[in-house]
This record gives C-alpha cells, sequence and structure tokens, in this order.
C-alpha cells in the first residue's frame, strides 16, 4: 500500500470515526499512526479531533496489552512539543493528553496536574487546557485545587471561547469556588462552540454558564 493510499484510508476512518479498524490499522502500519499523529495539528477541525480521539484508543490498546512505558514515552513527547524546545507549539497536545488519561484512568496521577502546569499560563494553549478539565471532569477535581488561582484567572480573560471553555470545565469538574466567577458571565450571549463527544455544540456563553452553575449550585 502506497503513503497516499494510506492518507486516504486514515482520513476515510477518521471521518468514519471507525476508531476500531483504524487502531488495527495503527499497529499494522507505522505510517498509518504518523498520519494520526499529523492530523492532530490539521487544519481540519473534524480531522483533528477525531484523531485526538483516535490517539487515545490507540494508547489504550498499547497500556492494556502491557506496554505501558510506550504509552509513558509518547506522552511525553506531548508535554515536550508543548515547550519552546520543541521549535513548535502543541496546539492538540492539552486535548490529547486529557483524551488519553479518559481512556487510561489511573494516570491521572501525574499526568492531569501536569496536563494544566504546561498549559494554563500559555496563551496559545490554554484552551487546550479548559477542554482537557472539561474533558476529564471529576478525575482532575483534586489538580484543579492546586492550580485554583491560575485556574481561576482564566475568568479575567475577555475571550469568549475562553470563559466558554472554562465555565464548562468548572461545571463538569464540580469546582464550586468558581461559582462567583460564573454569575458575573451570566448575561452575556456570544456563541460559543466547543467539541463535545463527537460533535460541535454552539451555545451563547450564557448557556454553557447555566449549563455549569446548575452542576455546581448542588454541590455548593
Amino acid at each position: 500500500m502506497d503513503e497516499l493510499v494510506v492518507k486516504r484510508q486514515v482520513d476515510d476512518l477518521l471521518i468514519k470515526r471507525d476508531f476500531e479498524t483504524l487502531v488495527v490499522l495503527c499497529e499494522k502500519d507505522r505510517r498509518a499512526w504518523q498520519e494520526v499523529r499529523y492530523r492532530l495539528y490539521s487544519l481540519d477541525e473534524r480531522l483533528r479531533w477525531t484523531a485526538i480521539e483516535a490517539t487515545a484508543k490507540l494508547m489504550e490498546k498499547w497500556w492494556k496489552s502491557g506496554s505501558e512505558e510506550k504509552v509513558r514515552n509518547h506522552i511525553r513527547t506531548l508535554f515536550w512539543s508543548m515547550t519552546d524546545e520543541s521549535g513548535g507549539i502543541g496546539w492538540s497536545a492539552p486535548q490529547t493528553v486529557a483524551e488519553i488519561i479518559v481512556n487510561i484512568p489511573e494516570i491521572i496521577d501525574p499526568y492531569g496536574g501536569m496536563m494544566i502546569a504546561h498549559t494554563i499560563d500559555e496563551p496559545p494553549l490554554i484552551n487546550g487546557c479548559l477542554w482537557g478539565i472539561g474533558r476529564l471532569g471529576r478525575l482532575i477535581t483534586g489538580s484543579i485545587d492546586f492550580f485554583q488561582e491560575r485556574i481561576l484567572a482564566a475568568f479575567q480573560i475577555d475571550d469568549a471561547e475562553t470563559l466558554g471553555l472554562a465555565s464548562r470545565a468548572m461545571g463538569e469538574a464540580g469546582f464550586y469556588p468558581a461559582i462567583p466567577y460564573l454569575k458575573k458571565i451570566s448575561s452575556r450571549t456570544e456563541p460559543v462552540r466547543i467539541y463535545v463527544m463527537g460533535d460541535f455544540l454552539v451555545k451563547p456563553l450564557c448557556g454553557w454558564v447555566e449549563e455549569a452553575l446548575s452542576k455546581l449550585i448542588v454541590i455548593y
């Protein structure tokens, strides 16, 4: 199978969300796994997000087959991609780390906290960090406690997408100290689009805030 055929097959499987077949292909053909990694930086949002999910599925397969160190090495590569030394910006790295943890919950410690530490103060990566917190939900609440001030500082950023992601993150993680911050932006109506469970959901910012508050008030 030539390289172009591999590329097309990977894209087709990503679009179909056929992760089972794609994982098998990646294990059989290293070029397919390379193409999935390339798609983590695709300008096509659908391909990029499904590549994130496919990567996590492959990591889960490796982990369950006893290749834990292989998984850890890939996660280290993702963290390295977020550093200046990498020569680029790991745009999808925090989301990918979070998705891997969702599939392998036992690695929440240390990688959940590391995901926040590497990204919460980096403007190009903060939205990915907030998405990751929202994806991890209650798994990462303990780490949010440690980074509380830095995470809540995201509510000072006057960007609707960042505020929407922060709102969803706090609701999913059950982080009640965010309630006063959520209430301050509860009247804003800018549309915010967030990738959730295989689809792009669009709500006004106040809708994301309302959803978060509905989950937090009970705790509070």
